[in-house]
């Protein structure tokens, strides 16, 4: 119910372009102090701006971005963003990183696109080329291919095959699916090339998975878990996941609350 309102709220700020905590309240039945709640979320998830006595439709990249991706980016966003801080902590200036193109890496970009790095990024995400658009110190390098409208990504075989001449600092990356002593799933099947490829030439490879994806399997297999470097989560796994990942040799991180 709250989702399904926040969603109207931002579709309905979207059309008028300013509306009050008033008239929202009334628009939806409920206290002009649920709207402001909800409205210091959606604000907060850069989906619409706080404004004296209401919201105010925002017109940047990522106002684009948030309407190609409406559900995946609402599953867990506030796990996804504190995973995304986080890892943040693990960039230098001068690094090279792959994103890929999930939506818990566009939060990645979007901390990425609020500090003051000189770093280059590759891609094959046109969501996270857009949402890195505005900042001039990101040198954005995007990888071609077959572009897939689900994910707004270019994937398959010839994404992957572009990164021979890169040698890239930290690859960071997310997926369906994470099972300790297995490795990651997807089930976008055109994905695997981009994000093994990737991987494979980066120095240091970055797992970003909320505790959700624990257990889970997709349609295919990615990764091997020996592959990964580093994983960052939310919340500690399992103790059985906990000891495959020491024995493996995972360096794994709990993002701070």
């Amino acid at each position: 119910m709250m989702r399904e309102r926040q969603q109207k709220i931002v579709e309905h700020v979207s059309k008028v372009g300013i509306a009050s905590y008033s008239e929202l309240a009334q628009l939806f039945g409920v206290s002009p102090f649920t709207i402001r709640r909800d409205v210091e979320y959606l604000a907060h998830s850069r989906l619409l701006a706080r404004i004296k006595g209401g919201a105010q439709r925002i017109e940047t990249p990522s106002r684009f971005i948030e309407a190609q991706l409406p559900n995946r980016m609402q599953i867990n966003l506030r796990e996804k963003e504190q995973i995304a801080e986080y890892a943040l902590s693990f960039i230098r200036s001068g690094d090279s990183v792959f994103l890929d193109g999930s939506s818990t890496i566009l939060c990645l970009a979007r901390a990425l696109a609020g500090v003051n790095l000189n770093i280059t990024v590759v891609t094959n995400s046109v969501l996270i080329a857009l949402e890195l658009s505005q900042a001039s110190n990101i040198r954005i390098i995007g990888l071609g291919g077959v572009f897939d409208p689900e994910t707004f990504s270019f994937v398959g075989f010839e994404t992957g095959a572009q990164t021979d001449s890169f040698y890239i600092d930290k690859a960071f990356l997310s997926c369906t699916g994470f099972i300790a002593n297995q490795g990651t799933f997807d089930n976008a099947a055109f994905n695997r090339a981009a994000k093994r490829l990737n991987a494979q030439r980066a120095n240091k490879v970055f797992l970003l998975i909320d505790s959700g994806k624990f257990g889970r399997r997709g349609l295919n297999h990615i990764l091997k878990t020996d592959e990964i470097d580093v994983l960052i989560t939310d919340k500690h796994p399992s103790q059985d996941c906990l000891e495959a990942l020491e024995k493996i040799g995972v360096d794994k991180q709990v993002a701070a609350k």
